[in-house]
């Protein structure tokens, strides 16, 4: 069977209903998750929707990790041109305390509060807890995009079918799942 994805969030449907209906319905569907794993199409980078789950899901402390799907064809047959990765264009900034960070979104050249989800507390369980531990170093005020932290792959070139219950696994041991 050819490699072909058919995607379609869970969101899609209910967009019209305003932003605390598409919000609830992404918490209620990263509910009992432990990795997001965000598939990355033509347009993906600039959805409002697929930003808020990323952030969403590093405060849950779920895994991530992206996955280029552009060499694989749609459910038209053909094959979409590469998007731009969302785990690019999404940043976080621990406070100079280590007490809170604050999500950043790149956005005509320049980074923005994310206006969706622009902070949360710096706790044990988000994704990556940031600490002030000498052998580790302290990241306290740095800033970093999410792919600086979160792996990204191409389905086709790093090999999805032989591989993605290893990234997912990883992702899931990186979070402490």
């Amino acid at each position: 069977m050819p490699d072909t994805f058919i995607d379609s969030s869970i969101w899609e449907k209910e967009k019209s209903k305003g932003a605390t209906v598409i919000k609830n319905l992404i918490e209620d569907g990263l509910k009992k998750t432990s990795v997001t794993s965000v598939l990355i199409g033509t347009e993906t980078a600039g959805r409002r929707w697929v930003k808020y789950e990323i952030v969403k899901s590093f405060e849950r402390g779920n895994g991530l990790l992206a996955i280029h799907i552009n060499r694989i064809k749609n459910k038209s047959g053909q094959i979409s041109s590469k998007g731009l990765n969302p785990l690019d264009r999404l940043g976080f900034q621990v406070s100079k305390d280590g007490k809170k960070i604050h999500f950043f979104e790149l956005v005509n050249r320049k980074w923005q509060l994310f206006p969706d989800f622009p902070e949360i507390n710096n706790k044990k369980s988000n994704s990556i807890y940031f600490d002030d531990h000498w052998w580790r170093g302290n990241e306290f005020g740095e800033f970093f995009r999410f792919s600086d932290k979160f792996p990204t792959y191409c389905w086709k070139s790093d090999e999805g079918h032989s591989n993605f219950s290893d990234w997912i696994e990883n992702a899931a041991t990186k979070a402490g799942r």
